[in-house]
């Protein structure tokens, strides 16, 4: 079969769909995927067909777009600015999709885009369906954010957010489907998938969102958090990395505290007042940042690439933006994580540990020393450990998600 993958975003959107292309690749199937032209690199190490599918995340992560008006605090702005986004290297995109769409039997998608693609999808025949990284669709099991609400509320808030976003994106909808030839459509994707019986893969673990599989049936099945095996993750690092001098460093003296920020754009201020604050507690503390931090016997301060599967075992607790991947990658290490988000899905991953006793989080902007606080907090370090074993083994979620996809196909 020919199943075609086109996933926008950073790396932490991208790797996910890695770790299944190259399971069903290896399954004797002919995979082609479209990334992001500053992230094309990444599936060609792993032996996939690759091509540029929009302009570069890092440019998008790094502008007044992102760092400045998807944060405002007037909801106006935001939504906008969240549309621009949806439209980033638009005309590119679809056009790429159509290609594979015509070529492929299975059109596959990461968060992003998924409205188009599924349009584009079914003028060609293909089929179509998406991977979630997060919940994205509305429920009665958890709230939108970081605060706990009455569930009434929550439902509320995610019928909102879930309508909202519908409407940023309803004026190019309508314009992609009058250009394909297709009839409009109304209401969001996710209720038109529900109707058709498409699946949506949940490429996350059913262990941190306790009531969620119920809820939503098995058409949004849980499939636990996807990652490339030991041949394909050591391809994408190429070797070059600081994993190795990372690990030495850690287990020469008492565990360190990883501090990094993934993709994210912060200052050096913020990166180098939470260094700070640990190294003030006494201690130890790995730096991964581009950014100056000060000079401390206790601090290993890191540049390259590192493999959070390696590293973060030999760690005692981590601070980070609360992405997906990197959440993952923590609670998979059984050490306590505080998340100092940004945006977008970053304060539910918070919220999702603090419900299981294993971390907390806050808003990178009113980050303070107290916040470093669960780091220390045997009971937090325990339930951390805990949560760890409850989690769907990698490979199982992975093979789940295949299966998934092939059925899809095959119906």
């Amino acid at each position: 079969m020919r199943i075609g993958f086109t996933v926008h975003g950073s790396r932490g959107d991208i790797q996910p769909a890695i770790a299944v292309g190259a399971e069903l690749a290896r399954r004797g199937h002919e995979i082609r995927f479209a990334v992001t032209e500053d992230l094309v690199h990444l599936p060609a190490a792993a032996g996939l067909h690759t091509e540029s599918l929009a302009p570069s995340t890092a440019e998008l992560l790094s502008s007044p777009l992102v760092k400045q008006r998807l944060k405002s605090r007037n909801p106006k702005v935001r939504l906008e600015a969240l549309r621009e986004i949806s439209d980033h290297g638009r005309d590119t995109s679809e056009q790429v999709m159509g290609e594979l769409a015509r070529s492929c039997e299975l059109l596959v998608t990461g968060p992003l885009a998924q409205d188009r693609a599924d349009a584009i999808a079914q003028i060609h025949g293909a089929t179509f369906v998406p991977l979630h990284y997060c919940p994205l669709r509305p429920n009665t099991s958890l709230g939108v954010g970081y605060r706990e609400y009455p569930r009434p509320v929550s439902r509320a808030m995610w019928h909102l957010a879930d309508q909202t976003y519908w409407l940023t994106l309803r004026a190019a909808d309508r314009r992609l489907r009058t250009e394909l030839g297709l009839p409009s459509v109304k209401g969001p994707l996710g209720s038109r998938l529900r109707k058709r019986g498409v699946p949506e893969i949940q490429a996350y673990d059913a262990a941190l969102f306790p009531g969620l599989e119920n809820d939503w049936g098995p058409q949004r099945p849980l499939v636990g958090f996807l990652l490339p095996d030991n041949d394909t993750r050591a391809a994408l690092s190429n070797g070059d990395d600081a994993t190795s001098r990372a690990v030495e460093w850690a287990t020469t003296d008492e565990a360190p505290v990883y501090v990094g920020f993934g993709s994210m754009k912060i200052t050096a201020e913020q990166i180098g007042g939470i260094v700070s604050s640990l190294l003030d507690r006494g201690l130890r503390v790995i730096g991964h940042t581009d950014h100056e931090l000060p000079q401390h016997d206790r601090l290993l301060h890191l540049t390259q690439p590192v493999n959070h599967e390696t590293l973060l075992p030999q760690c005692r607790g981590a601070v980070h933006h609360g992405g997906a991947g990197t959440t993952a990658a923590v609670t998979r290490a059984g050490i306590p994580s505080v998340i100092a988000w940004l945006s977008a899905d970053q304060p539910m991953w918070a919220a999702a540990l603090r419900r299981k006793g294993a971390g907390s989080g806050n808003k990178l902007a009113r980050f303070g020393p107290s916040d470093l606080d669960p780091l220390t907090d045997p009971a937090v370090a325990a339930a951390a450990a805990r949560l760890s074993t409850e989690l769907t083994p990698p490979s199982e979620a992975v093979d789940r998600a295949c299966d998934i996809l092939l059925d899809a196909a095959a119906r």
